[in-house]
Order: structure tokens, then sequence, then C-alpha cells
């Protein structure tokens, strides 16, 4: 039986993580094109000698060419935001800023910050910053410095108030700290949805996923809906495959609506896991092997980066014959 891909996503691009090693030639050609070129900024301004020790995040179109760019220092300032002109206004720059965004709560920075064009101030004001002090020039440009609080995770929302989260409707930041917080939150979610799973996991963590009331969860969203999906992306099945995963038994008997994939090669260093449900409700931890995370019932936004992530990653999997041939 031929393993479906997941639905397209709305929007034709797709936002990276990236380190300067790994992407220089993309993150160059971009900005040399835009700031360079394209705006009269000298190269030596340009290139500030910052980028090795900067974050950056990279957008792709469907052919995985380079079509903008934005980094972020370790202190949390944001710059080099750039996007090629035809796919400006088509919810790029927003997606990068975003993306970074995530990254400054997680590393619980308590505030961003970077320096406006003028002609770009309205964006950011969009996005939550706020004007300091007087504009200045920069690069024969004027600027304006803007900042932005970042919340933190001890002001998000207590796993305390889960029962009260309603997926795509309840809004707030949930603090993950324990196996438990992890279990009860992944259950209520699950519980909830009616369309689509995606759960990318690099070794199937049995601590969270082989439960019951994961299961039981996972099961009733494949049952309650005939055109439900659940995908699963793993990277070692070496677990699964020498201790027995009730979910590899799930997908083994609900082969139409349940999917296992390990992923390509290309990801193999991937030490991140997320889940997303119903394209709505996520829950998002940088480290595999740690507990801390955050969880969000109503971000489509950052549900959808997810989601092209995902989508990605997908497309260069394949089905796992191990996990086929399991029987628990």
């Amino acid at each position: 039986m031929p393993t479906p891909t997941p639905p397209p996503t709305q929007y034709p691009f797709q936002i990276e993580r990236v380190s300067w090693q790994q992407a220089e030639t993309d993150l160059r050609i971009i900005r040399e094109f835009i700031f360079i070129r394209e705006q009269n900024v000298p190269p030596e301004l340009e290139w500030d000698g910052k980028d090795e020790h900067c974050m950056h995040m990279l957008a792709r179109d469907k052919q995985g060419r380079a079509i903008g760019t934005a980094r972020m220092t370790p202190d949390g300032h944001i710059g080099r935001m750039a996007v090629l002109r035809a796919w400006r206004s088509r919810g790029v720059g927003s997606s990068l800023l975003k993306a970074l965004l995530t990254v400054a709560t997680a590393r619980q920075l308590p505030r961003v910050q970077l320096d406006a064009q003028i002609q770009a101030m309205d964006f950011y004001l969009r996005h939550g910053f706020k004007p300091q002090g007087e504009t200045f020039m920069d690069a024969g440009i004027e600027h304006q410095h803007m900042t932005r609080q970042i919340a933190s995770l001890d002001e998000h929302l207590n796993i305390r108030g889960l029962r009260e989260q309603i997926l795509g409707e309840t809004r707030g930041i949930i603090r993950l700290t324990s196996r438990d917080d992890n279990r009860e939150t992944a259950v209520r979610m699950v519980e909830q949805g009616d369309r689509t799973l995606r759960l990318f996991t690099p070794n199937l963590d049995p601590r969270l996923f082989d439960t019951e009331p994961f299961i039981e969860a996972v099961k009733k969203l494949a049952l309650d809906n005939p055109r439900s999906k659940v995908y699963v992306l793993i990277l070692d099945p070496s677990i699964a495959v020498s201790r027995g995963h009730r979910i590899v038994e799930l997908a083994r008997r609900m082969s139409s609506h349940v999917f296992i994939h390990r992923a390509d090669e290309e990801d193999k260093d991937r030490i991140d896991s997320f889940m997303v449900v119903d394209d709505m409700g996520l829950i998002h931890r940088a480290h595999n092997d740690r507990f801390e995370g955050v969880a969000e019932f109503n971000n489509p936004s950052e549900a959808r980066r997810l989601v092209k992530e995902f989508t990605d990653v997908w497309e260069r999997s394949r089905p796992e014959p191990e996990l086929r041939r399991l029987h628990i």
C-alpha cells in the first residue's frame, strides 16, 4: 500500500534554523543581493564578523532556493532581516521573525532588540516591538532602535491550568518541566484532535509515547474521523524494535490512518522533538532527552512553521522495514 504524503501547507516556503557554517553560501547570496546591491550598504559594514556566533533563520521556496534570512546574536539582537522582492508581503518576513522569537522564548531571554529601517517600522510594530530613543543613520539609511519584552517561562501558564486548555481556542504558552507534564499535555492535546497528528521524535521515547492514555488518545483521533491521519517520524527505531512499542502495533492494525517513517540520514543529527495536532496545537522540546519544553493549544502560525519543517523531513523519509515487521 502506498504511503501518503501529508497535505501541502498553505504557503510554498519553509523556515530552517541554520548555523553560519551550514548555510554560509545561501546567507551571503541573499544579504549581498539585498543589502549591498539593492541598498548600497558597504561590504565592510555588512560583514561585521559576528555571523559565526549568531543563530540564523533561512527561508527557502519549494525548490529549496534561499529567499530570505534573519539572524539573532546570543544576547537577543535581531538583524539582517532580508527577503527577496518577489517574496515580500507573502508572510516570509513574519515567519522568520516569529521563528526567532520562539528561540528567544526557549532561551529565556528577557527581551529582544533590533535596529529597524524606518520604512519597516510598521512591520515590527505589528509584531509587538516598541521604538526606543531617537532615529539615527546607519550605512546611510535612517533607523529606529526597537525592543520587545519576552515573557519568562515563569510567567507562562502553569501546568495546573491544563484542564482548561481547549485546542484551537485557548492561547498562552504552557511551561513543561517533567515527564508527567509532557505526558498529561500530550494526552490532553491529542484527545481533542480530530484531523491530524504529526509527531517528530528521535526515538519514540517510551516514557512519553508508549503509555496507555497516549495510545488511547491516538486511537480515538484515528477512529473518530475516517479522514484523520497520524504521521510519526523517527530517527532511531532501535528502542522500539528491541523493547516493543504500542504505537507501532497501532500502526500495523490501523495502516490506513497511522504511518511511521524513518527519517533520512540527512536529518540524523537532530535532537529536538515536537508534535502538532490539527495544525493548531503544538508541543516542542529543544532536546529530546530533557523534559523542559513548551506547549500551546492555539498557535496556528507556529504550528504552520513546524508542519512545514515536518513535511520537508517526511518527504525525505521512508517507511521503516524493522517497524513493519515488529509484532507486539
